[in-house]
């Protein structure tokens, strides 16, 4: 949740007043939802949950207007600008470790007959190159590009690309130990 709620922050201090289905396009322009691990539904939640909290508050409310609903636009308070500088230093200094399935799975390696081992590990690193490949590809797409993005949005798609390629070699090299008996 802090990420979600460091992202919608640093969204708002920037074009506040807004309103969450803005903050989720702007989101969306940066292609947060494939770097940040953010669902854009949690947005409304999170604002109402840090409107309770005093980290922003509405500051309008635009009324049902045939098919579209009620809009609140909101704003960043001082508190919630400190909140934002504490999360963003937190993440800054702080690593934490992400949860990831396939290490979950790369511990109960030996339970796996060895040619499915090999077949999985394979199957692994194809799809994180085909993965990495299509993270590259988008970065082209953005900023510059994209008006009003942030031009560094790019590199952290090269970033992500990047630990996709090395976790797709990881996984050929595993393969290839798996093939000669030395993993697991």
């Amino acid at each position: 949740m802090s990420s979600a709620r460091l992202l919608i922050l640093g969204v708002l201090r920037t074009k506040q007043p807004t309103h969450g289905y803005d903050i989720r396009k702007e989101l969306e322009v940066w292609g947060a939802e494939g770097w940040a691990n953010i669902a854009y539904g949690s947005i409304y939640h999170a604002l109402s949950k840090m409107t309770q909290e005093g980290l922003v508050e509405p500051v309008d409310t635009a009324p049902e207007t045939g098919k579209r609903p009620a809009r609140t636009a909101y704003a960043i308070t001082e508190s919630g600008e400190r909140e934002f500088q504490r999360l963003l230093r937190e993440h800054w200094w702080e690593q934490k470790p992400a949860v990831d399935p396939f290490h979950v799975a790369l511990t109960f390696m030996d339970a796996l007959p060895r040619d499915e081992l090999v077949t999985a590990l394979r199957h692994h690193a194809a799809i994180s190159r085909a993965n990495a490949e299509v993270v590259a590809h988008f970065s082209t797409k953005l900023p510059p590009h994209e008006k009003n993005a942030p031009r560094h949005i790019t590199d952290i798609y090269r970033l992500v690309a990047a630990h996709l390629e090395v976790e797709a070699r990881w996984s050929e090299d595993a393969a290839d130990k798996a093939e000669r008996g030395e993993l697991p």
